[in-house]
């Protein structure tokens, strides 16, 4: 069913025309109708009246009735004639009334495109099908320095650096001869031309029409100076804030919501020992040890929501093969407009500042509990001494067999505490050491040869010792000290099972490294071995001071003692030297 001619359809709903609207419909049809039958109406009036003066003048001169009817026959021809000749002048007169209106509508558009295209900030210009200028604006003027009169029907390219001209033409023609084009006619860049010489960026859009026959290429053309301006700016802050962060020290990582990694510098490739294509789109917890994960998930979750305001976060990460490293983290969220917010986590390794820490604070604790050890050896030394006189004294006078049974015990306690308090001595004031060149392939052999009195028939000795001789400048009193107390160790732990010391000279220092197949040190226990007076021995073995001396020793050669071990499998002792002892010193 069909619509009422009545009702006009908005973008929501359908309403009735106004009235008005009615009326001044209904007198635009009944006018066009009645100019039409009034028209006919007319040249019928006409037809019957040329008829009918025919009729009367043939009876008024006696035509007969065959000449009444070829008049009559002569006269419609004519008659009809004159009626297609006025209707053919009513429409004729119709199209050019038509045709008037056209060309004043199109007048007026046209004075509406140049009034518009005079108000825009961006330049028009119009060209025909052969690269000639037809039309600019304002806008253009200006932009060229050209005056209009200076650019109407020249060539395009004369607006064009000299170096693209040729390529501009040679795509104009292109496409005007084939329809194909290589670049989007949208928001293209192209260099522009100033009537001074000067070259600046333009962002040009290209639309097409046809006015008759001929082709007609309209652009719009954007001087985007400041805006490249702006993004070459842009784009060096970028460059240089890219390079700041590839050259910081500590790892960076850019981390998105779901704790995904977004970017990293080359710190944090070398935090964790990867390239940054094994990084970036990986999990953050991925490179942190599972059970401190959640304790992660949990910091980066709180930071992105701002519930944690401290910035400083203690942590344990993966390091390089896998090793646990302890970190810093510090961490900024950042929000992007209309987009998710970020975090940009700057992480630091502290294992070697924290080493350092724990190797300084055991030094003053050693230096604190050196000093009390040096006074307790000479506050007990006077006694030893007077101990040791008095029992030699009266060990002369006494024959008596048990009196002098005891008093042998009595020395040999003497002398045991007399080793102690040299113990301590030692311990509290290594003195200075005495570097001479010493062949360190023979020290260990002598060291290895000594020992051999503590070793149990069940234990088999290895010795690695390379086949060249390593010649290193040390003191070797100390350094033999050293290596015979590591290898005494050993063979006390091993009841059974095998001992194996190795020398391997790695360039600027050489490894010494004694192993055994004992029963390993518990994790607990090793994180105490070097302390003064730990003891795992039973009372009266030993005096804790063995392996705490050892490090000295080692220490004031400018080298380590390292430990590594596992229960039932054994343990392993490394002592690491610089082939070149530092300058005579006195010990920490």
């Amino acid at each position: 069913m069909s619509k009422p001619s009545g009702l006009t359809r908005d973008a929501s709903t359908v309403r009735p025309a106004a009235p008005r609207r009615y009326r001044r419909i209904l007198r635009h049809i009944v006018s066009r109708a009645a100019a039409r039958w009034i028209l006919i109406g007319a040249l019928g009036a006409l037809l019957v009246l040329l008829v009918g003066l025919i009729a009367v003048q043939g009876l008024r001169t006696g035509f007969s009735a065959m000449q009444l009817l070829a008049a009559t026959l002569f006269v419609l021809p004519i008659a009809g004639a004159l009626i297609g000749l006025l209707w053919y002048g009513r429409t004729l007169g119709g199209a050019v009334a038509g045709r008037t209106r056209a060309e004043a509508a199109a007048h007026a558009s046209g004075e509406s495109f140049r009034t518009v295209a005079s108000t825009m900030a961006d330049g028009i210009i119009t060209i025909d099908d052969r690269s000639r200028i037809q039309y600019v604006n304002e806008a253009a003027e200006r932009m060229f320095g050209y005056t209009r009169d200076e650019l109407i029907g020249n060539e395009l390219t004369m607006i064009m650096p000299e170096s693209f001209r040729d390529r501009l033409q040679a795509g104009i023609q292109r496409y005007l001869t084939t329809g194909k084009r290589k670049l989007s006619w949208e928001s293209l860049e192209l260099p522009g031309h100033q009537k001074d010489g000067k070259e600046f960026p333009l962002e040009i859009s290209i639309g097409e029409h046809t006015l008759g026959d001929e082709h007609v290429l309209t652009g719009v053309v954007r001087d985007i100076t400041d805006r490249k301006r702006a993004e070459e700016t842009l784009a060096e802050s970028e460059a240089k804030f890219r390079r700041l962060v590839a050259s910081a020290p500590d790892g960076i990582f850019v981390v998105n919501t779901q704790g995904g990694i977004l970017d990293v510098n080359p710190a944090g490739e070398a935090l964790i020992g990867r390239d940054r294509g094994q990084i970036v789109g990986h999990k953050l917890a991925e490179f942190i040890p599972e059970e401190r994960v959640s304790v992660m998930d949990r910091y980066l979750t709180d930071r992105l929501a701002g519930h944690r305001t401290t910035e400083l976060y203690d942590e344990t990460w993966r390091g390089v093969g896998g090793h646990k490293i302890n970190v810093q983290l510090t961490s900024q969220v950042v929000h992007p407009p209309e987009e998710k917010p970020y975090l940009v986590v700057s992480v630091r390794n502290v294992t070697n500042l924290q080493e350092m820490q724990r190797k300084l604070l055991e030094s003053e604790r050693w230096a604190s509990m050196g000093r009390l050890a040096s006074f307790v050896a000479h506050e007990i030394n006077t006694p030893l001494t007077n101990i040791s006189l008095l029992t030699a004294s009266i060990s002369r006078r006494v024959s008596d067999a048990e009196v002098q049974e005891r008093l042998k015990k009595i020395t040999i306690q003497g002398r045991i505490a007399a080793s102690i308090t040299q113990e301590l001595l030692k311990f509290s004031r290594p003195g200075a050491i005495n570097p001479v060149e010493t062949n360190l392939t023979d020290l260990v052999r002598t060291a290895v040869d000594q020992s051999d009195m503590f070793r149990k028939p069940g234990v088999v000795v290895e010795t690695d010792l390379g086949k060249e001789p390593v010649v290193c400048t040390l003191d070797p009193l100390r350094i033999h000290e050293v290596f015979v107390n590591l290898i005494k160790n050993a063979y006390e732990a091993t009841p059974n099972g095998r001992v194996k010391i190795r020398l391997e000279d790695r360039g600027p220092l050489v490894a010494i490294t004694v192993s055994d197949t004992g029963t390993g040190i518990p994790p607990d226990v090793q994180r105490r071995l070097f302390e003064a007076f730990f003891t795992t021995k039973k009372k009266g073995e030993g005096t804790g001071l063995g392996l705490a001396i050892s490090r000295n020793f080692v220490a004031t050669h400018g080298g380590d003692i390292t430990v590594s071990s596992e229960v039932g499998r054994g343990s392993t002792f490394t002592v690491l030297l610089p082939k070149q002892a530092p300058s005579p010193r006195r010990g920490p």
